[in-house]
């Protein structure tokens, strides 16, 4: 074996295993084509054993600190012996994974899609500081954003940008009318929709008022939901058509309901330093996007080729509602905007 990835296999409330999900999934199993690897998946949720074949990905997903876990440590240190060890996720992975390519004598990569010390479970576990502890002991740090990498190069031995990807076998563009029916959906209706976290950062919050507003000018304007509800979050208004937590493999036909996609981010320290999966979905399903001007979009090439009417002030629903009703008018396709699959981001790293 030459490389083991070790990664969290819930997050961002999608399953990295059952659904193919993310960096955790995809990297692994694109580098599998060319060089022997396996993905261990750590599993802080549930008490599944899984020991799976994707082509030629070996996938061991375990629940965290159970029998199967020990053992599969002891295996890795005596027999399978990797000659990478790529630890992702979180600091506590992190952390695992380095200590576990001391003992195997093998190159620690530590894979940053976020700014972990952000995270409202982060602790230091005794470290002065762990996040940046990992940083400084990698032998090379995978960031999904540049501005995590450029906020880490004094701190790292080695730096690679390595953003997050799409999946075009996933999402694509789709009848509309089609994927309407899949949903018992009024084909006559204007939908703008948002899939995916609903945390407050995420401007889910903004979206609903500005449609709200929108509605009242226009009864057949509707806001088209799925995701993880957020607790305090009131969907009760009949301009509202909450979806559920949808899952992965149908969310492309959801999207495909929509007239236009709508990403309302406001700014904050964990978004500000994340790369959105999303972000490069939206833009593979052909359908007209709205954004907001905050720094997690900015600071993303993906938007960088934005007309400027495309993007509204971030946490100002009125002019969010204006932006979007600009893209109802003309509803033009920014095809020139760039999107990377894993599959290519994958053969950039074949080098390394």
């Amino acid at each position: 074996m030459s490389i083991l990835f070790i990664g969290k296999r819930f997050y961002t409330n999608r399953d990295a295993y059952s659904e193919k999900f993310g960096r955790i999934y995809q990297l692994p199993y694109y580098w599998s084509k060319k060089n022997p690897t396996s993905l261990w998946l750590i599993d802080y949720h549930t008490k599944e054993k899984i020991n799976d074949q994707h082509d030629a990905l070996n996938i061991l997903s375990t629940p965290v600190l159970s029998i199967l876990f020990f053992i599969n440590i002891i295996k890795i240190i005596l027999i399978n012996k990797p000659k990478t060890i790529v630890g992702s996720g979180d600091c506590y992975i992190g952390i695992f994974a380095y200590i576990l390519s001391k003992l195997c004598r093998s190159k620690f990569v530590f894979d940053v899609y976020d700014k972990y010390d952000t995270f409202s479970g982060y602790r230091n576990l005794g470290f002065k500081n762990l996040y940046q502890f990992l940083l400084q002991k990698a032998d090379i740090c995978f960031f999904a954003s540049k501005k995590l990498q450029e906020d880490s190069e004094n701190i790292c031995q080695k730096t690679m940008l390595v953003p997050n990807g799409v999946d075009t076998n996933h999402f694509y563009p789709r009848d509309r009318n089609h994927s309407r029916t899949y949903f018992n959906l009024d084909k006559n209706n204007i939908y703008i929709g948002y899939f995916g976290s609903m945390e407050i950062e995420r401007g889910i919050d903004d979206l609903i008022s500005a449609v709200e507003i929108l509605n009242k000018e226009n009864r057949n304007i509707y806001l088209l939901l799925g995701g993880k509800k957020r607790k305090d979050l009131n969907f009760d208004h009949s301009f509202i058509h909450y979806l559920g937590n949808v899952k992965f493999n149908i969310v492309p036909t959801a999207m495909a309901c929509c007239n236009i996609l709508a990403l309302p981010y406001r700014n904050s320290v964990f978004l500000d330093n994340a790369s959105s999966c999303k972000i490069g979905e939206y833009i593979s399903m052909g359908i007209p996007l709205v954004a907001t001007n905050s720094n997690s979009l900015i600071f993303n090439k993906h938007l960088l080729n934005f007309k400027e009417h495309c993007l509204a002030k971030h946490s100002d629903p009125n002019d969010l509602k204006d932006k979007i009703l600009l893209k109802l008018n003309k509803p033009k396709i920014h095809k020139q905007i760039y999107f990377i699959t894993w599959e290519e981001i994958s053969k950039k790293l074949n080098s390394f």
